[in-house]
């Protein structure tokens, strides 16, 4: 083990073998992916906070990672954070090189030192070469960082057999370092020589565990970088982010070899208030809605979802609140807290429950139907909060933007934001909550529970 940095470029380790050599081929073969990868791109506006991208050759995976890494295109930092299992070394922690950048084909690209530097001296992880000597985790990230981000540093970090709070103690360490905190890129694969049959239904799963917030169950069968994964979403700055898919993908697509496959998906990982459904997507969603209604008028039935028509992310597991509306007062209104199912799959079921089986309304009639306004709220994972008294958490939250759930006694009640708009102070919010899940308007005890998340609204008539 080498523990003293020194100041060489260390040269690639797998040019060659994951992406060309040559820097001309390697520039295009980059361009290419992007292009490829504009399923990944966003107008200006929030940026993820951290990305899940493929780490294969680039004929396999490598339109995925220009997904992931099209995603922070804008944003404005100045180290980029890379989480990569290691696939060749054995080792205990985590662990970085000791020179200061890398040396690729065409460019080079500095390592955040003072990062490394200060990691070193809180013993959260330690300078290791032979962990990279061989490693293609982090370098099939770099051509994408060089090429998006010029002159971005990167901190590569290799993780051996580190438990997840570790590496969870590493991401907040990293995100509070600096006023404005760093991009993660969390460098995995998924499944690994199953059939493409087995495979999708495995990398179904897996897609579930992480975008339902269920990641501390992923092991190395579901992802190769599942530690990278786990750490991150078990940090206090990873935990409870919207999980957006950009795109799964199969080895098989491309080889056509269907008998050993490997499975790739692309995510983004946003803040829990910011708006990320595009308008492409809140229209399709929107239109899933309307068009349920319809079928359950015309059948009587519960519609079929055809999942493959939907974008990316929105075959996502997500929860939505369906709201129905006519001539601006309530028709019915339904919805799921957690994500629990694909976010196409939840709007449709939830659209239909909101007009037929919300027991404050009688069923809705085909001759209403064209009367109805459409609303979707798209929720947060939640979190729960820490308060002292009632005073504390009215303090603590922000009208307008802010849901919550409250427990307590064997009862439970939900606002959405929305309520704000009837609600508008945060005393009368808090004690409409109590009143709406059973409890006195002054109750309050020890053990009285309350969760926060966001919503994403839109509706019909908006632009």
């Amino acid at each position: 083990m080498n523990n003293q940095p020194h100041t060489s470029y260390r040269p690639s380790a797998v040019a060659g073998r994951f992406f060309p050599a040559e820097a001309s081929v390697l520039r295009s073969a980059v361009e290419g992916c992007i292009e490829k990868g504009k399923v990944g791109l966003r107008p200006r506006g929030p940026v993820p906070l951290a990305v899940i991208s493929p780490h294969a050759g680039y004929t396999y995976s490598g339109w995925l990672t220009g997904a992931a890494l099209l995603a922070i295109t804008h944003a404005k930092v100045q180290s980029i954070i890379i989480l990569s299992p290691s696939h060749r070394h054995a080792f205990d922690g985590v662990a970085m090189p000791s020179s200061n950048g890398y040396d690729m084909p065409g460019f080079k690209i500095e390592i955040d030192t003072d990062a490394r530097n200060m990691l070193v001296s809180s013993g959260l992880a330690h300078i290791e070469d032979a962990a990279h000597d061989r490693e293609h985790g982090v370098e099939t990230q770099l051509p994408f960082v060089h090429r998006l981000h010029p002159k971005t540093r990167v901190l590569p970090l290799v993780i051996g057999r580190a438990e997840t709070e570790q590496v969870a103690q590493i991401v907040d360490w990293l995100a509070a370092m600096d006023d404005t905190p760093p991009l993660f890129v969390l460098s995995s694969d998924l499944s690994h020589f199953l059939t493409k049959e087995d495979a999708l239904k495995h990398d179904a799963g897996t897609a579930r565990l992480i975008e339902t917030g269920l990641s501390e169950h992923l092991t190395s069968a579901h992802a190769c970088g599942a530690r990278a994964v786990k750490g991150f979403m078990a940090s206090e700055f990873g935990r409870g982010l919207r999980v957006q898919r950009l795109a799964m993908a199969n080895s098989a697509d491309v080889t056509g070899d269907e008998a050993r496959t490997v499975g790739y998906g692309a995510w983004a990982m946003f803040d829990a208030t910011d708006q990320i459904i595009l308008p492409g997507q809140r229209l399709e969603l929107l239109k899933a809605a309307r068009q349920a209604l319809q079928s359950r008028i015309r059948t009587g039935k519960m519609p079929a979802v055809n999942v493959a028509s939907f974008s990316a992310p929105s075959r996502g597991c997500g929860a939505a609140f369906v709201t129905l509306q006519r001539e601006g007062r309530l028709r019915g209104c339904i919805g799921s807290l957690r994500a629990h199912q694909l976010l196409a799959q939840d709007v449709v079921e939830n659209t239909v429950k909101s007009g037929f089986e919300d027991p404050r309304f009688k069923p809705v009639s085909a001759a209403e139907l064209a009367q109805l306004k459409i609303k979707i709220a798209v929720l947060s994972p939640s979190k729960p909060m820490g308060f002292g008294d009632q005073q504390d958490l009215e303090n603590q939250l922000v009208p307008g933007r802010d849901g919550l759930i409250l427990s307590d006694q064997g009862k439970r009640g939900v606002f959405l934001p929305m309520v704000w708009e009837s609600l508008p102070t945060p005393k009368a919010f808090v004690d409409g909550l109590k009143v709406k899940a059973g409890l006195p308007k002054d109750h309050w005890s020890d053990t009285l529970r309350i969760d926060r998340f966001c919503a994403e609204s839109f509706a019909e008539d908006e632009s």
